[in-house]
């Protein structure tokens, strides 16, 4: 049963790494708003209380955390020198570069790069996401105290 539970937990892993993923490729803020990711109560709320007045406030709510979330993790981490590709990977995402372009600067095979350095990027930022939308949701679901 153990084993059973670990193949879950590491499926449901999976699952967040390729939804963060997926939306970290997209530019586009119609398809960053229909994500299942704009639907968490976290963005929802940051979208309603920040970009209301906007086209799209969850999609646009959803990138920006995103990007925050690609900051923290090139901040902490881009000196390490085992995740320093991975992060390099981030940072020219972040540009608006494509895997191929980003395999051309790290002048790595784009097969290698993608398998390796995407994924390990991916895992990176969607610790981050979660970890601040679960902290923000917590946080903001507490009892207000009584003065």
């Amino acid at each position: 049963m153990v084993l059973l539970k670990e193949s879950s937990t590491e499926e449901k892993s999976n699952q967040w790494v390729n939804r963060v993923g997926h939306a970290l490729r997209l530019d586009d803020r119609s398809a960053l708003n229909r994500s299942p990711l704009a639907r968490l109560s976290y963005v929802e709320r940051l979208a309603k209380e920040r970009y209301s007045s906007h086209v799209l406030p969850k999609g646009l709510a959803l990138r920006i955390v995103l990007l925050a979330c690609i900051e923290k993790v090139l901040n902490d981490l881009s000196t390490e020198p085992a995740l320093s590709r991975a992060c390099r990977y981030l940072a020219l995402l972040k540009q608006g570069l494509s895997c191929r372009q980003i395999s051309a600067e790290l002048g790595l095979s784009r097969e290698h790069v993608s398998r390796v350095y995407r994924l390990k990027a991916f895992e990176l930022v969607t610790s981050v996401f979660l970890s601040t939308v679960k902290s923000t949701s917590a946080w903001a679901s507490r009892p207000k105290p009584s003065n």
